[in-house]
């Protein structure tokens, strides 16, 4: 709303023609009564008029009323706003008066050229003085534009040098680590080179934040269909602060938005991560994340309403057992009502032995740790690992779990019971810090079971490995995760979406999106926003 101007001069009021009305004048002027005052002028020498248009120039109102009353300007009225009118005053009904100083414009007739004094000298249409300041302004600005053009391209030759001597001694996370699904396998730590501490003067021409992804995060992922019938995609991480992350998103309103789901300072950096569902009916279900502390210790936290509510609880295997520091993590709960049923923990022990964590009561602390038989193919030190449920309508359900041996084969086991394991090589060799991620679709029971399993790979594309019609195949690497957008870590979710963090340049990192359309093919879908 406009506030009025108060402090506008009073208006004045225009009648037309005014009239003369001192002492002694007439309409015909001063004394025009006294002939004497007048000498009569000599008539071969009048002064020239120029009167062309054959009468004196009238002045037209170009208005048609009379601007000394207030002017109506509400809107109501037919007028403009009156915030629209910045020279004028306004009384308490909403009307305008026009200050002095701004009068309505008067047109009036041309002059002739010879009534009109003669014009100074004009440059360009200007007056000279006025050219001549313009002309040196120019100047000015012209010449200080060539001497910042100069000063900045130096500038910016300095910087990318420095940026280019930046990126050649910075750390690079090619492949190493490992990753797990959605289904509950965690994310690798990586190797002990991975970090690669930057060397020189790369430290002072590099800026970092705390909110940024570390270099050497882990990455987990889960999905689930809530009570409102909403598919939620989740993905976890770790920050250069040390916190872990949740990103979600919500098919609702189709954005990803990010949380902190943990920010003890006793986190391990570059923890592996590990997720998992547990399923209690269409309603409810706990989402949960172990990770390991400073000390290498197993830790998790729960969350009994995930996307909708903020609240974590510490898990009863929280800093009890202790991992290589080197191990990567797997969990599991139970997915839906077609899958294997168990609280399972899994981490590589300072044998590298596998051994699981499950719940034997009860009690929040109540865990006991078996070790899987390395007859299997003993792990290598670090490998990556991934377990994902085999959907059945049997009474029986069975888990899948994948690693890497020592050799570098790619080994499955299968789980059923507590404790039963089989083992099977397949076709596939990963480096042994490979992540490693899967997700199984269909039902086994209705024979149309598929899984797939992807291995990173330093300087390549994520190798494939699919099971379709009872068979095993090496398919081989993934196009669409080459080159620019190549993962060094990746993890999977049970509706066959891949996550990768793919690294940009020496500090920062992305985390990509990809869904399997079917066969083989993988589609990417885009950079996750990490930052909403």
């Amino acid at each position: 709303m406009t506030t009025p101007n108060n402090n506008a001069s009073p208006p004045e009021y225009y009648s037309g023609l005014e009239v003369d009305s001192r002492p002694g004048r007439s309409p015909g002027g001063y004394g025009d009564q006294d002939f004497s005052k007048f000498r009569v002028a000599d008539q071969n020498n009048l002064p020239e008029v120029d009167n062309h248009d054959g009468d004196l120039p009238q002045a037209v109102h170009p208005y048609g009323h009379d601007y000394s009353m207030l002017q109506a300007v509400h809107p109501a009225e037919g007028g403009a706003s009156p915030a629209e009118y910045q020279n004028g005053s306004y009384d308490s009904s909403g009307y305008y008066a026009p200050k002095e100083d701004n009068p309505p414009e008067v047109v009036t007739a041309e002059i002739d050229e010879k009534q009109q004094k003669k014009r100074a000298g004009t440059i360009c249409g200007m007056r000279r003085k006025t050219f001549w300041i313009v002309l040196a302004v120019a100047l000015i600005i012209v010449i200080g534009a060539a001497v910042g053009g100069g000063v900045g391209g130096a500038l910016s030759a300095s910087n990318s040098s420095q940026q280019s001597s930046s990126s050649s001694g910075g750390s690079r996370d090619g492949g190493s680590g490992s990753s797990g699904t959605g289904t509950g396998s965690g994310s690798g730590s990586g190797s002990g080179d991975s970090s690669g501490d930057s060397s020189g003067d790369s430290n002072t021409t590099t800026t970092t934040n705390e909110l940024d992804i570390l270099p050497t995060s882990s990455i987990g992922a889960l999905n689930f269909t809530d009570y409102y019938g909403y598919v939620n995609h989740l993905v976890f991480y770790q920050l250069r602060s040390k916190n872990l992350m949740m990103s979600s998103y919500n098919s609702s309103t189709k954005v990803w938005s990010s949380t902190i789901a943990n920010r003890e300072s006793t986190i391990k950096e570059g923890t592996p991560i590990s997720n998992s569902l547990f399923w209690h009916s269409s309603k409810v279900r706990d989402v949960r994340i172990y990770y390991l502390n400073d000390a290498n210790q197993v830790a998790g936290i729960i969350n009994a309403n995930p996307v909708y509510g903020s609240t974590w609880d510490k898990s009863g295997v929280s800093n009890t057992f202790t991992a290589n520091a080197k191990s990567n993590l797997l969990s599991n709960g139970i997915y839906t009502p077609d899958s294997y049923l168990s609280n399972l923990v899994l981490y590589q022990d300072a044998g590298n032995t596998i051994r699981v964590l499950r719940r034997t009561g009860e009690g929040a602390t109540d865990w006991a740790a078996v070790g899987i038989s390395t007859d299997f193919g003993k792990p290598a030190e670090g490998t990556g690992m991934s377990m994902i449920p085999i959907y059945t309508n049997a009474t029986t359900k069975r888990m899948a779990m994948f690693y890497t041996s020592e050799t570098g084969s790619l080994i499955h086991l299968t789980l059923v019971n507590d404790n039963d394991w089989t083992n099977n090589t397949l076709p596939t060799t990963l480096e042994t810090n490979a992540t490693i991620a899967a997700f199984s679709s269909g039902y086994e029971s209705n024979n149309n079971l598929v899984m797939h399993v992807l291995g990173a790979q330093t300087d390549k594309a994520p190798v494939l490995t699919t099971y379709a019609e009872g068979e095993w195949t090496n398919v081989g690497e993934i196009s669409t995760m080459s080159g620019e957008d190549r993962p060094f870590k990746i993890a999977a979710n049970s509706a066959g979406r891949v996550y990768g963090l793919v690294q940009r340049n020496a500090t920062k990192v992305e985390i990509v999106e990809w869904e399997w359309i079917g066969g083989t093919t993988y589609n990417k879908i885009g950079v996750i926003d990490t930052v909403s």
